[in-house]
């Protein structure tokens, strides 16, 4: 094998069939843009960085209340806070 060739490349129903297919597809819809790239879902997930948490909540499925902040000091990275206003029971979940 030439160096630089991908070990593994999934199939197209593998494609279809991953978690990040479908993420991807629901963040176009919240942002009404259909992503054709992994960079273009990138730079939205910097640009709305509260839209692709809460979007991450809701598609995790996490069960509780994700409070009225969503991000706290998002510029800063370490010391960014993601749902600190959140309730859970982590039984639940």
């Amino acid at each position: 094998m030439a160096a630089g060739q991908p070990l593994w490349t999934p199939t197209q129903d593998q494609i279809d069939a991953a978690p990040l297919t479908a993420f991807t597809k629901a963040a176009g819809v919240k942002a009404g843009v259909a992503f054709s790239s992994y960079s273009q879902l990138h730079a939205w997930s910097v640009e709305d960085r509260e839209g692709f948490w809460s979007l991450i909540w809701d598609f995790c499925g996490i069960v509780g209340d994700k409070g009225d902040n969503l991000l706290v000091d998002g510029d800063k990275m370490p010391g960014a806070s993601f749902f600190p206003d959140a309730t859970l029971n982590f039984a639940e979940n």
